[in-house]
């Protein structure tokens, strides 16, 4: 067996996987959406070949960190795969312990980081030398507790001063440009997702929403909240509450959820207002590639949203 970076073709080989791998099917739009058309342009996917068949793959998805206003390349794990018949050969250590020394030694990637879920935290951990930052509650609201005020934010669909607000008490958090914000939610083939936004004071505070069918109550319906750009204001966060509740009046909406850190600011706040820990909780851990960034080992540095996840 050996094992080659992707290149242009192989994508039809990782969808049979897929297939293989999971019982279902995975589209060539996503496919080509998450990773062929990344705006950084850089494709981030090792595969284990026996032959002609493909019996692995790992894929990391660039992701640009600032970090005490610098800007460094690192990546969110993302898709691990291996054919059912080729299990227990270690096959995605060896993947992942490629993938990161290529992309290290030709991209300058300086971490991996992600959330990883019950099925793969263990090798993470044991296998490739991830380090536990912390578990990542949900910070849930029951519709009913939001309070319907007067409110200027309003539905937007693009993200055209995107750059003019990016909350930033973090010491480390996404590069939230407009090309990242575009490419993530106004082209995403799967899901749709509405932007609110209100200008205060010169700068752009903003929102993204997506509605979804609950899981936990049939019949009912669920709004993660996935970008939370708004300032630790009491006020304007409620405000931005109510209007995302007026737009999903009709949609009989039980809870709205999002992740927010609990050493944010604004955790305390939207605490009064109604917000609680609760399940699911997420792991959220990280290898580093570059010894330098200790920083990115604290997890008191972390801005977290639902939208850095590939899952939501």
């Amino acid at each position: 067996m050996k094992i080659l970076p992707y290149k242009t073709g192989d994508e039809h080989a990782i969808l049979n996987l897929f297939e293989r791998s999971f019982g279902k099917k995975l589209s060539i739009e996503y496919w080509n959406w998450r990773f062929a058309n990344h705006p950084s342009g850089i494709r981030m996917i090792m595969l284990m070949w026996d032959g002609d068949t493909l019996v692995g793959h790992y894929a990391v998805s660039p992701a640009k960190l600032v970090i005490h206003q610098q800007e460094i390349l690192t990546a969110l794990s993302m898709t691990t795969m291996t054919d059912p018949a080729y299990s227990g050969r270690g096959i995605f250590t060896q993947l992942a312990n490629a993938l990161y020394e290529e992309q290290n030694s030709t991209n300058g990637l300086s971490a991996v980081w992600g959330y990883p879920n019950n099925n793969s935290h263990y090798g993470f951990i044991k296998n490739l030398n991830w380090v536990n930052l912390e578990q990542v509650p949900t910070f849930t609201i029951d519709a009913s507790h939001i309070e319907t005020i007067h409110s200027a934010v309003s539905v937007s669909h693009e993200f055209a001063h995107a750059e003019r607000f990016v909350y930033k008490q973090s010491p480390v958090r996404m590069k939230l440009d407009t090309a990242y914000l575009k490419w993530r939610y106004e082209l995403n083939p799967q899901n749709k997702y509405v932007v609110f936004e209100r200008e205060y004071d010169g700068l752009i505070s903003y929102a993204v929403a997506k509605l979804f069918d609950s899981f936990s109550s049939p019949g009912q319906t669920e709004v993660d909240i996935l970008e939370w750009q708004v300032p630790a204001d009491e006020h304007i966060q409620s405000e931005f509450l109510s209007a995302i509740k007026v737009h999903f009046a009709q949609a009989n909406v039980l809870r709205f959820n999002m992740w927010l850190p609990l050493h944010d600011k604004r955790h305390i706040q939207l605490e009064k207002l109604g917000f609680r820990n609760h399940a699911p909780i997420t792991y959220f851990g990280i290898r580093l590639l570059d010894s330098r960034l200790e920083a990115l080992l604290d997890a008191r540095n972390w801005q977290h949203s639902l939208g850095y996840s590939d899952i939501y």
